[in-house]
């Protein structure tokens, strides 16, 4: 029994302390400079690939210059008037870190869609972009 009691005290122990190695590593990420895209303000290229995707929901990152462009779709959704809040766009040593949350509507027509999406630019870099 006793043998019992200190496996399961050292998984949770375990488990604590990947927690906290975890937290580590967000607090190593520094907060990213990048701007939200305007339709009229991408490129041909990302249009249309936003364009082929529109209807599902995707992630893609396009370099083109010195810019990188990080684009992030909700895919199709009944009524209009979404939203996209950007949660986190961070970066460490390795990966850039992008987070969004799409906010509801508070039109609800049904035979109305809309496709939202969000598209971030930011300065092109070789690092990995991680969606969150």
């Amino acid at each position: 029994m006793k043998q019992f009691i200190m496996v399961i005290c050292l998984v949770g122990i375990v488990f604590l302390l990947g927690g906290c190695m975890e937290k580590g590593k967000q607090q190593n990420r520094k907060s990213t400079d990048f701007t939200v895209c305007t339709e009229d303000q991408l490129p041909d290229e990302v249009k249309t690939l936003i364009e082929q995707k529109k209807e599902t929901p995707f992630q893609f990152t396009y370099r083109l210059q010195k810019d990188q462009y990080i684009a992030i779709g909700y895919g199709e959704q009944n009524g209009g008037g979404y939203s996209i809040k950007v949660a986190e766009c961070s970066e460490d040593s390795n990966n850039i870190y992008v987070d969004t949350t799409l906010l509801g509507s508070e039109e609800s027509l049904e035979d109305v869609k809309s496709y939202p999406y969000i598209v971030l630019k930011c300065l092109k870099s070789e690092k990995k972009v991680v969606f969150l």
